[in-house]
Parts: structure tokens; C-alpha cells; sequence
């Protein structure tokens, strides 16, 4: 896979600027959007049940493995409304109705089966199946996920030992929708931040999708980047550490999942694979629009 020039590359204070504004727009945009697309059919007590959301999130995460799954986020909304609160409280109950519980899945989830080559039924069976055993597991291990969580000191360890060495949680996440997972229930302007209020934003990973590298690229704040052969399809996993590693050095201080998030927003709103709404984009003036490069 190679590694190709980007023709037109930000100086170095713009480069701050296009973080700036993509924190910014970020910050100001992924909690109301949780709300909207998640969120928005629970209590205001459920809300504010931290065990019951860190489940409620590790399902909608399990599901969303590409970090950008409008379909995984309505299915776990119909899961809560058929089964409630009680199927992600105490999942053991609901063993011997898998079936049912899959079939319901099914009418609304889409999972891209083309990435790892299963049949939609057989993805579905076993993320519902891997979430359902992973929480009863760890909470007979550890009485609750919040328990087993804190057990770790902060997000990044928490993402790499507590998510992605822990067997029973970490076949069922991407990377990425281990990094999402985890900024949803740290970031301490979000609905549960284990680690309290006062966490310093900067500890929290960036979640780095397609969509972001995507950005980065044709804005012109990376001087090169992994594509697909000929088709200039950015390879996100391959460009994860290094963005994030680059971002920290240029703004060291900054709320990482807020930048993740604005780019993505801007990735998924106005700059299109094709046809980019250029005149609309809040970076239309900072942007280089290398705009060869793609998200897929």
C-alpha cells in the first residue's frame, strides 16, 4: 500500500488554526448529536445511570464498528425499547431468547459484512451474543462494567488493556470503535465520564476514521498519507497513530475527541467523496482541497 505526496500542504500555523476550528466545531456539536441519534429515548434517570450507560454505549459501539453507523444506533434503540433496561442490566436472562433478540436486530441493522466476509445473520448472532456474555461475565467478575473500568488509571490505558487485551471485549471492537467507545463514557463534558469531571481532555484518544484522515488530507494538514492502490482510498488504520502522534505536537493541550469529531462531521457533511460542498464548509478558507483523496 503506498505512501503518496499531498500536493498542497498547510504551514505550520495554519495547521494550529485547522485544529482550532475543528475542536471548535466538535465541541460544540457531539453531545447534542448523541442526544439526537442515541440517546434522546431514555429518561432523564437513565441518563444519569452510569452503569446502565456505559452498556447501553458498549452495545451501540460493538454495532457501530466503523464509528459512523446511523443503522447501529437505531437498532440499539429498538433493542432498548423491546427488551428494556433489564437486557442490558441483566442479560443472562434473556440467554434462551437470543433467537428473538437477533431477529429484532436484523429488521434495522446493516453491518458492512463485505470487510469481513460473514453473513449479516452470523455478524449480528455474534456481536448480540459476544455483548450479551461479555456483560454478564464481567460483571460476575468484577460486579459491574464501571468496576472493571476504573480499574484502570486512564483512557489510554484503559482502551489498551482494559478494551483491546481483554478477550472477551476485544473481539468484538475494531480499534476505532474501542476509541469511540471509550471517549463516550470518559470525556468529562459527556454523560458519564468515569474519571469525573476534572479529566483533562488531552487523555482522551482520537477515534481516527476514514472520514478524518480523509480531512486531514485534503485540507493539507498531512504532508502524506497510506491510500488503497490507484483508487487514493486513506487508510485510516494504518494513519491512526501518526495523526494522533502529530496532532498532540501541534496542539498538546487540545480536547483530541472534539478535534476526531469535528473532522468527522466535516468529512461526513460537506465533504463528499464526490462533488465536496466547498461553499459551505466552515473550512472552506483554510482548506488546500487536495480533494483526490477519499474515505472509501
Amino acid at each position: 500500500m503506498p505512501t503518496v505526496k499531498i500536493p498542497y500542504v498547510l504551514h505550520s500555523n495554519e495547521r494550529r488554526s485547522l485544529l482550532d476550528m475543528l475542536e471548535k466545531i466538535g465541541s460544540r456539536s457531539v453531545a447534542e448529536d448523541l442526544k439526537k441519534t442515541l440517546l434522546g429515548i431514555l429518561s432523564h434517570e437513565l441518563l444519569n445511570n452510569k452503569e446502565f450507560l456505559v452498556r447501553y454505549f458498549l452495545l451501540a459501539a460493538i454495532l457501530d464498528q466503523q464509528a459512523e453507523s446511523e443503522s447501529a444506533r437505531q437498532t440499539v434503540k429498538r433493542v432498548f425499547q423491546n427488551y428494556g433496561y433489564e437486557f442490558f442490566m441483566k442479560p443472562q436472562r434473556y440467554f434462551n431468547n437470543i433467537h428473538e433478540i437477533v431477529r429484532c436486530v436484523l429488521d434495522t441493522y446493516t453491518p458492512k459484512t463485505r470487510i469481513i466476509r460473514m453473513k449479516k445473520e452470523g455478524i449480528t448472532f455474534l456481536r448480540i451474543g459476544g455483548f450479551m456474555l461479555a456483560i454478564h461475565n464481567l460483571s460476575y467478575r468484577f460486579g459491574g462494567l464501571i468496576e472493571y473500568f476504573k480499574r484502570y488509571q486512564d483512557p489510554f490505558i484503559l482502551l489498551n488493556k482494559g478494551i483491546l487485551e481483554e478477550h472477551l471485549l476485544s473481539g468484538l471492537f475494531y480499534e476505532k470503535a474501542a476509541r469511540l467507545y471509550v471517549g463516550w463514557i470518559t470525556h468529562p463534558k459527556l454523560f458519564v465520564k468515569i474519571y469525573g469531571e476534572n479529566l483533562p481532555v488531552n487523555f482522551i484518544p482520537m477515534v481516527v476514521n476514514g472520514h478524518v484522515v480523509k480531512i486531514l488530507a485534503r485540507t493539507g494538514f498531512l504532508e502524506s498519507v497510506h491510500v488503497e492502490r490507484e483508487r487514493m482510498i486513506v487508510e485510516a488504520e494504518k494513519e491512526r497513530l501518526r495523526i494522533e502522534k502529530e496532532v498532540r505536537t501541534i496542539k498538546s493541550d487540545g480536547d483530541m475527541f472534539s478535534i476526531d469529531y469535528g473532522a468527522f462531521l466535516i468529512g461526513t457533511k460537506y465533504c463528499h467523496e464526490e462533488n465536496p460542498d466547498c461553499n459551505r464548509c466552515p473550512l472552506n478558507t483554510i482548506c488546500l482541497k487536495n480533494v483526490m483523496f477519499r474515505a472509501y
